[in-house]
């Protein structure tokens, strides 16, 4: 008996734990050790109910369970800090945007100085992605929709005209939307239609648009508190030589 009740537990444990590793919600690629995140997103689809075969229902599923995922691996810390080329060159357009719109040269000709400077790019560029993540997210969200609603378009098709290959293709598409550079360009996107005052084409989104004033607030915002900074540890810089000035001057 007592052996019976071992076996159970050992079970059950063994259930519980199985369940934890192919949870739907929980992106493959986040660490269950310290909850950071891989540099790529990938949906994890180990317990989907759908069956790849059954293409359109898997694609439903795969769809709703990838964006919840998505926005669970948009929240969580990175595994170290990057920087790319790419991305600099996104903030720099967002700056000249909004500096065109806001008449804001002084504040974002700073702004572009903070996130290119060699020394400290890495440390101001994530502040100015923290103020905008609301904005990054949204954009992320916005994007992925669009590129779902594609994708759903194309279930009225037959397998010959839309082959599991190519919904294979389109998932990876999808799940390399997730990512941080895609809310950027879609802030670029808003910006560039209203600084050309041009409608972006209607879209059945559930999504709120991109807020360009919450934009423009949280590049001032945060250059000024970053050239705040900057300024208060050059001054106590200042202020630690001279003591030591008056240090050595004494002995």
């Amino acid at each position: 008996m007592k052996r019976k009740i071992i076996l159970t537990t050992m079970a059950t444990a063994g259930l519980l734990l199985s369940g934890c590793v192919s949870n739907p919600l929980i992106p493959s690629n986040l660490s269950n050790n310290n909850n950071q995140k891989a540099l790529t997103f990938k949906t994890n689809t180990t317990s989907f109910i759908s069956e790849l075969k059954n293409r359109n229902s898997y694609m439903d599923e795969f769809i709703l369970k990838s964006d919840m995922q998505c926005e669970n691996y948009l929240n969580t810390p990175q595994v170290q800090a990057t920087t790319e080329a790419e991305n600099s060159s996104l903030y720099m357009n967002i700056f000249d945007t909004v500096s065109s719109l806001f008449g804001m040269k002084l504040i974002t000709d700073t702004a572009k100085v903070m996130v290119s400077r060699e020394e400290d790019k890495i440390e101001n560029q994530n502040s100015y992605k923290q103020a905008l993540s609301p904005e990054i997210f949204r954009g992320v969200e916005i994007n992925r929709e669009r590129y779902a609603k594609k994708m759903k378009e194309k279930q009225k098709l037959s397998e010959k005209e839309y082959s599991l290959e190519a919904f294979q293709k389109d998932m990876l598409t999808y799940d390399k939307q997730c990512a941080e550079e895609y809310g950027l360009i879609e802030i670029n996107r808003a910006l560039k239609a209203m600084q050309q005052n041009i409608h972006q084409p209607a879209l059945a989104s559930t999504k709120a648009p991109i807020s360009i004033e919450a934009v423009k607030n949280s590049v001032k915002a945060v250059t000024e508190e970053v050239k705040a900074k900057k300024e208060t540890e050059k001054k106590q810089e200042i202020e630690k030589t001279e003591v030591k000035n008056d240090t050595n001057q004494t002995k």
